[in-house]
C-alpha cells in the first residue's frame, strides 16, 4: 500500500493536461447554444457594477472579486463589458492567435492621449503598428541589447556612487532612484540622451509630468464620462505636461538631424533612417514622437517596478537574498562585472522570473476574439467584450505552480522547472505577437542591476516592519518603499569607477562595523537584538543602560540583529540578544540568521568571523517545546562554527515564568567577561534611572509597529464565565487602508485594569494627572515621543507591565531597602528553596510585594527600571474581509499593513474585524482570598463600549497559516474554546466563495471539517447557529466534543477532540491522501499536544513497522506546510 500521508513540497509536474486545447475539442456555438452565464456581481441600475471598482486601485478590486468568484466572471462597468479570467485553463485558451489578438482598452486606451499610436497602444489595424514592429524589433533583440552592457552600467555607476556617497543611513526612495535608474537607461540606450536624473535631488521635470499624466489618465478610466467632463481643469493640466513631454522628444529628434550620429547604431537612428521591409515606408516625425514617448513610459516604469518588487520580496525573504549575495560573490569574487558574467547568475535570474510571478508591475492585459466563440467549453465571448487576464491569478493557480504558488521561492524555476513549465503559464511580458518588444533590455537591465548593487552594498529596508502597499497608475509598484545601503567590507575599490581615488562615504551614525563616535572614558561593545513583541529590545536596552556603570558604552545604540549582516565588529565585543518564533527567526533578525546559514553552509568560511567575540541571551516559551529557544542557539552554534568566540556561556530565560532573573543573573557573568575582554579596570558604578515628576503624549509605535485606531462598533458577550472564562466578540472599524487576510492577527495595545493603576498610585502617593519625566535610561517605551513630560496613569496605564513575577534578584533588592521582620522575610523568599515556590508559583509581582512589606523603601523611580515594557496582545481575527461588502477605498485583498490614523472614519474605513477572546478574571495566585487577577488586555477589551476608540495594527500570520491556494485542497481544522476564531474568518471565507459561485456544488471548494472542542452545549458552544447554517450549506463538516455536557440528539459527542479524530481517521487518512492540509488553534499545552499525538497515533497504526521515528519525521514533514499550528500558551 503506498503512503497516504505523502507530503508534496513542489508544484505539480506539468504534463498533458497542461497543453494547448486542440481547435476540435471545442464545442461550436451550434452545440452550445447560448452556453452557461458567466458568473457576475449584482448589478445595480444606472451603474452597473462600477460600485465593485476602486477607481484609485481596480486592479486590487478584480483580485479580490476573483477570489470570491472564481476563474471567469464578467462586469459591467456601463461603457464596456469585461470578462476577467483568472486561471491558467482559460487563459493559456484565449493566448490561441487564431481566435484571439490584443484588445487596447482601458488604462492602456486612456494613455493614447499621449503616445497615440506607439507601439504598444496602436490598434491591431493601424499600419504604424506593422511598420514599427517589423523595424524595431531586431533593434531590442538579445544580440543589440548586448550591446547596451556598458552605457547600462555608466548609469548605473552614477546610481550606485549616490547611495554610496549618502551613507549607509540614508533612506533611499526605490520609486525615485529606480525610475531615475531606468529613464536614464532607455534615454542613454535608446537615443543616447543623457537626462542626467542622478544629478537633482528631485525627479526630472519629464519623470513628474509623466507621473501625472499616468495618474490622471488612470482615474480619467475608472469614472464616469460625466465626471470626466466636468474634470476640465485635470484635464488641462494633463494636457500641460503632455506638450512638453512631447517637446522634449521633439527636441532630441531636431538634435540628432541638426548633428547626425551614423556611428550610432541606437533606435533614434533607426527610426529615423530605417524602411519597413514590407510598406518600404519610414517613421514620420509625429510617429517617432510617439514611439518615444512609448519607450520613455513602458521604458522605464515597468523596469523601475520590476527591480523595486524583486528587492521588496528579497528582503521579506533573506534566505532567498543570501543566496543572491552567494551568487554574486561566486561569479564576480571583488573584480568588475562582465557582459560574459550575466548568463551565470541563474539563481538572480530565477528571483527575477518570481517576483514577476508573484507581483510583478503589469497586472493584466486585454484580449479579444476575432469572432464570437466558446471558451472553458461553456462561456460564449463576443469580440465587443474585453477579455482580461488577471495575472495574479494566472501566476498562482496552483494547477500550474503547486501548493506552495502563495509562497515566494525562485528554486521553482531552477533545475529545470523553467523548461518544463507549461505554455502561457508565465505571462509578464503579454503574449503573442503583441507582446513586450523591450523584455530583452529590461532583463538584462535587471540583473546588472542586482549583481552590480550587491557586490558592494549590504542593503536592507529602511522600515523592517514594512508591508507591502500598491501603488497604481499605468503599472503596479510598492509604494513608499524605502531602503537603506551599507558599504560591504573589502569591497572599497569596486567604488572607483573613473580615475582617481574612491569616493569617500558620508558620515553616518553607524560605521562599518557598527559603532560610531565613542565616549574616550567608556570601552565600546555592540549589542544587536532580534524579537517581534519588544521583549528582547527591552532587554536589550536594559543592557545598553548599564554599560556605563561597568565603565562601557554603546556608541551605535542598540541595533537590529538585521544591521549585523557583514557588519560584526571585530575590534570590539558584541551581545545578542534574540528569540524564537515557532522555530524561526524574528522578522528582524530573518537576513542576519539566513547570512550565517549561508555563509556556514560553506566549508572554506571556519575563519570568516576570525576576531569576533560575543555572547548570546536567548527568549523563549517552553510551550513550545520544539521549537524552544532553537533561533538562539543556532545563532550561537552558528556563529562558533564560522571561527567566532564565544566570551560567556549563552543565557536563556523562559518568558512563561521569571522573565527577568535570567538576565540579571547572566549580566552577573557578562559584564565581567566585557570588562575583561576591552581590558577596563575602573571600579563598577551605581547609578540609577532618575524620574522627574512634574502634556502626555500616547505612543505611535507599540513594539517598534505603527499603531492605527480602531473604533469599537460591537462588543458582546458569547459565553457566560461559568465552566470556563467569559467569552466576547468584539468589531473593530479599521482605519482606511488597513488589510488583512484571513488568518492574520489584530495586536491591541493594552491598558493595565485600573484596580492594579489604583494600587501603583495609592503606594507611591501619586496623582493620576501628575507629569514624569523620566532620564539616565535608554529604555524608549519610559520615555514620550517628544522627550517630555508623561501622565502617571499613561505610564502606568500603557508602557510597563505590572503583574509580572519579581525576580529573584529583585526580591533581595526589596529586602536591602527594608528593615525589620519585612526584611526577613524577604530574604528568606530570595532563597534558591523559597524562590520558586512562593514567589515564583504564586507569581508575586513587586507591587504585591511592596504592599505585603510596607517598611520597604523603594523609590518610583527604582519601581519603573524593574518592569519590562507593555508588549502588545495579539488576537487571531475571526472575520474574512471576503465576506465583507467592498467600500470605495478598498485595496488589494491580499497585501496586509497599517497607517498611522488620529481616527477612523465610518464612512471612509474598508474592513472591520471582529476578535473572539476570553476575558481573564480570577483570584490572584499570590492573594487569592483578597485581591483579583484581570487580564491586562482581555479586561480592557471587555470594557469597551461601542464607540470607543482602541489602538492597534493588523501583524501577519506565518505564511503557511492560511487556508489552501488551491481551493479544491480538502481542509483539516482543529479548533477549542476561541481557539474558533481564525477557523470562523475561513468558514466565512468558503461561505462567501460558495455563495458567489452558485452554491457549494458549483463552487469547485475541496471538502472541510471542523473538528471543535468545548465544554458544554448549552454553555459555550461558539457560533452554533452560523456553524450549523455553514454545515448545511456544504462549506464545513462540524465536529463538536465537549468535555462536560454534549446533546448528541443536536450534534456532537462527550469528551475530547482528539477522540474524534482518532474516531474519524479512517476519512481523514482518505483527505490526506488528497492532500488535505490540517489547520489547528487553540492551547500549545493541550489542543496542540493531543493533536499532533492522535496524528502521529493514526500514522503508526497505518505503519506500523515504522514506528514512533517514522512517525514523527512525516509529522515533522507535514509541518512545512500541510500541518500548521496557531496555538498560545
Amino acid at each position: 500500500m503506498s503512503c497516504p500521508f505523502h507530503v508534496e513540497g513542489a508544484a505539480k509536474p506539468p504534463g498533458s493536461s497542461h497543453s494547448e486545447p486542440s481547435k476540435s475539442t471545442t464545442p461550436t456555438l451550434e452545440e452550445i447554444g447560448e452556453g452557461e452565464p458567466i458568473p457576475q456581481p449584482p448589478e445595480r441600475w444606472l451603474t452597473g457594477n462600477l460600485g465593485e471598482i476602486n477607481p484609485e486601485f481596480s486592479m486590487g478590486s478584480l483580485w479580490r472579486l476573483a477570489d470570491v468568484y472564481g476563474p471567469i466572471f464578467t462586469l459591467n462597468l456601463v461603457k464596456r463589458k469585461i470578462v476577467v479570467l483568472s486561471s491558467h485553463a482559460l487563459i493559456n485558451e484565449v493566448c490561441d492567435e487564431k481566435r484571439f489578438e490584443k484588445k487596447v482598452a482601458g488604462a492602456q486606451e486612456a494613455i493614447r492621449v499621449f503616445v497615440k499610436n506607439g507601439l504598444f497602444t496602436s490598434y491591431n489595424e493601424e499600419e504604424e503598428w506593422g511598420i514599427a514592429h517589423r523595424t524595431l524589433l531586431p533593434a531590442f533583440g538579445p544580440l543589440h541589447v548586448r550591446t547596451m552592457f556598458p552605457k547600462m552600467t555608466d548609469i548605473l555607476s552614477q546610481m550606485i556612487l549616490r547611495w554610496d556617497r549618502f551613507g549607509p543611513d540614508y533612506r533611499i526612495s526605490t520609486h525615485d532612484d529606480f525610475t531615475r535608474l531606468a529613464f536614464d537607461i532607455i534615454g542613454l540606450c535608446a537615443f543616447n540622451h543623457r537626462f542626467n536624473a542622478f544629478y537633482s535631488e528631485e525627479l526630472i521635470p519629464f519623470a513628474k509630468q509623466l507621473g501625472d499624466v499616468l495618474i490622471e489618465t488612470g482615474k480619467r478610466t475608472s469614472r464616469p464620462e460625466i465626471q470626466n467632463t466636468l474634470a476640465f481643469l485635470s484635464k488641462r493640466h494633463m494636457m500641460e505636461n503632455i506638450h512638453a513631454m512631447w517637446k522634449v522628444c521633439d527636441d532630441i529628434v531636431a538634435e540628432r538631424k541638426a548633428n547626425p550620429r551614423p556611428d550610432i547604431d541606437d533606435t533614434l537612428n533607426v527610426m529615423l533612417n530605417a524602411k519597413d521591409p514590407v510598406t518600404g515606408k519610414g517613421f514620420t516625425d509625429e510617429n517617432i514622437r510617439y514611439q518615444m514617448a512609448t519607450f520613455l513610459v513602458a521604458g522605464h516604469d515597468t523596469s523601475a517596478g520590476t527591480m523595486m518588487f524583486l528587492f521588496y520580496n528579497l528582503l521579506k525573504h533573506p534566505e532567498a537574498m543570501q543566496k543572491c549575495y552567494a551568487e554574486v560573490d561566486a561569479v564576480l569574487g571583488d573584480r568588475e562585472l562582465q557582459m560574459e558574467d550575466i548568463p551565470k547568475l541563474k539563481y538572480i535570474d530565477a528571483a527575477m522570473k518570481e517576483a514577476l510571478r508573484f507581483c510583478g508591475p503589469i497586472p493584466a492585459f486585454m484580449r479579444q476574439a476575432k469572432e464570437t466563440t466558446i471558451i472553458g467549453g461553456k462561456y460564449k465571448v463576443t469580440p465587443n467584450e474585453t477579455l482580461t487576464f488577471n495575472l495574479k491569478g494566472l501566476h498562482n493557480d496552483p494547477a500550474v505552480w503547486g501548493p506552495d504558488a502563495a509562497e515566494f521561492k525562485p528554486e521553482r524555476f531552477l533545475n529545470g522547472g523553467w523548461e518544463r513549465l507549461p505554455p502561457n503559464s508565465w505571462k509578464p511580458f503579454g503574449t503573442g505577437v503583441r507582446s513586450c518588444i523591450g523584455r530583452y533590455l529590461a532583463e538584462q537591465e535587471v540583473l546588472i542591476t542586482m549583481a552590480m548593487v550587491l557586490q558592494r552594498f549590504v542593503i536592507e529596508m529602511a522600515d523592517p516592519d514594512y508591508e507591502l502597499k500598491i501603488k497604481s497608475t499605468l503599472t503596479i509598484k510598492p509604494d513608499e518603499f524605502y531602503i537603506k545601503a551599507r558599504r560591504r567590507p573589502g569591497r572599497d575599490h569596486l567604488f572607483n569607477f573613473s580615475a582617481g581615488a574612491a569616493p569617500t562615504p558620508a558620515s553616518a551614525s553607524k560605521t562599518a562595523n557598527g559603532a560610531g563616535a565613542a565616549n574616550p572614558n567608556l570601552k565600546p561593545f555592540s549589542i544587536f537584538y532580534g524579537g517581534n513583541s519588544g521583549t528582547c529590545k527591552s532587554f536589550a536596552e536594559d543592557l545598553e543602560t548599564n554599560a556605563a556603570n561597568h565603565g562601557l558604552s554603546v556608541p551605535a545604540k542598540v541595533q537590529s540583529l538585521d544591521d549585523a549582516v557583514e557588519n560584526l565588529p571585530k575590534d570590539h565585543p558584541l551581545v545578542i540578544v534574540t528569540s524564537s518564533y515557532e522555530g524561526l527567526p524574528p522578522d528582524n533578525a530573518r537576513n542576519f540568521v539566513a547570512w550565517l546559514e549561508t555563509r556556514a553552509a560553506d566549508p572554506s568560511n571556519s575563519e570568516l568571523l576570525r576576531g569576533v567575540s560575543y555572547a548570546v541571551f536567548g527568549a523563549g516559551n517552553k510551550d513550545w517545546a520544539s521549537t524552544y529557544h532553537r533561533i538562539p542557539k543556532l545563532v550561537d552554534e552558528l556563529l562558533e562554527k564560522l571561527g567566532a568566540t564565544r566570551l560567556v556561556p549563552t543565557g536563556f530565560v523562559d518568558v512563561s515564568q521569571d522573565i527577568v532573573g535570567p538576565l540579571e543573573e547572566w549580566k552577573l557573568t557578562l559584564f565581567p567577561a566585557l570588562r575583561e575582554a576591552v581590558g577596563v579596570t575602573a571600579a563598577v558604578k551605581s547609578e540609577e534611572l532618575q524620574v522627574e515628576i512634574t502634556q502626555p503624549t500616547a505612543p505611535s509605535k507599540l513594539a517598534g509597529e505603527q499603531l492605527s485606531q480602531g473604533l469599537v462598533l460591537v462588543n458582546k458577550v458569547l459565553a457566560k464565565k461559568g465552566l470556563g472564562p467569559e467569552k466576547r466578540q468584539i468589531d473593530i472599524l479599521l482605519p482606511p487602508g488597513v488589510q488583512y487576510r484571513s488568518g492574520d492577527y489584530l495586536a491591541i495595545q493594552p491598558f493595565n485594569p485600573r484596580d492594579s493603576i489604583r494600587r501603583v498610585l495609592h503606594r507611591f502617593g501619586l496623582h493620576p494627572d501628575d507629569l514624569v519625566t523620566v532620564s539616565g535610561t535608554t529604555k524608549e517605551h519610559l520615555k514620550s515621543e517628544s522627550g517630555g513630560p508623561i501622565s502617571v496613569f499613561e505610564l502606568i496605564g500603557t508602557r510597563v507591565e505590572l503583574a509580572n513575577p519579581a525576580s529573584q534578584r529583585q526580591v533581595a533588592h526589596l529586602a536591602s531597602l527594608s528593615s525589620g521582620l519585612d526584611a526577613d522575610k524577604l530574604y528568606s523568599l530570595a532563597t534558591d528553596a523559597e524562590y520558586s515556590v512562593s514567589v515564583l508559583a504564586k507569581r508575586f509581582s513587586v507591587l504585591d510585594l511592596l504592599e505585603d512589606f510596607p517598611s520597604c523603601k523603594l523609590s518610583f523611580a527604582s519601581y519603573l527600571d524593574m518592569l519590562s515594557p507593555l508588549s502588545p496582545r495579539q488576537y487571531s481575527i475571526s472575520s474574512s474581509p471576503l465576506a465583507q461588502k467592498p467600500l470605495p477605498d478598498q485595496q488589494d485583498s491580499w497585501s496586509s499593513f497599517s497607517i498611522s490614523e488620529e481616527g477612523a472614519d465610518p464612512e471612509k474605513s474598508s474592513l472591520t474585524a471582529t476578535l473572539t477572546y476570553d476575558v481573564y478574571h480570577s483570584p490572584l495566585l499570590s492573594h487569592p482570598t483578597t485581591k483579583s487577577f484581570h487580564g491586562v488586555s482581555s479586561s480592557h477589551l471587555a470594557s469597551l463600549q461601542p464607540g470607543a476608540r482602541l489602538r492597534c495594527f493588523v501583524r501577519k500570520t506565518n505564511a503557511p497559516f492560511r487556508l489552501p491556494s488551491d481551493p479544491s485542497t480538502p481542509v483539516i481544522m482543529v479548533a477549542a474554546g476561541t481557539g474558533i476564531a481564525p477557523m470562523r474568518a475561513f468558514l466565512q471565507e468558503r461561505s462567501a466563495i460558495a455563495s458567489a459561485r452558485g452554491g457549494y456544488q458549483k463552487s469547485g471548494l475541496g471538502p472541510a471539517i471542523l473538528y471543535y472542542g468545548c465544554r458544554d452545549y448549552e454553555e459555550d458552544f461558539l457560533y452554533k447557529e452560523e456553524l450549523g447554517n455553514w454545515e448545511k450549506e456544504g462549506v464545513v463538516k462540524v465536529r463538536a466534543a465537549f468535555s462536560r455536557r454534549a446533546d448528541e440528539e443536536k450534534g456532537g459527542k462527550t469528551g475530547h477532540v482528539d477522540g474524534l479524530i482518532w474516531e474519524d481517521r479512517g476519512e481523514l487518512k482518505e483527505l490526506i491522501k488528497r492532500g488535505a492540509k490540517i489547520l489547528v488553534c487553540g492551547s500549545a499545552g493541550r489542543l496542540g499536544r493531543s493533536t499532533g499525538e492522535v496524528c502521529l497515533r493514526i500514522y503508526e497504526e497505518e505503519f506500523p513497522d515504522r514506528g514512533r521515528r517514522g512517525a514523527e519525521e512525516w509529522l515533522g514533514r507535514m509541518r512545512e506546510g500541510r500541518y500548521v499550528s496557531d496555538v498560545f500558551g
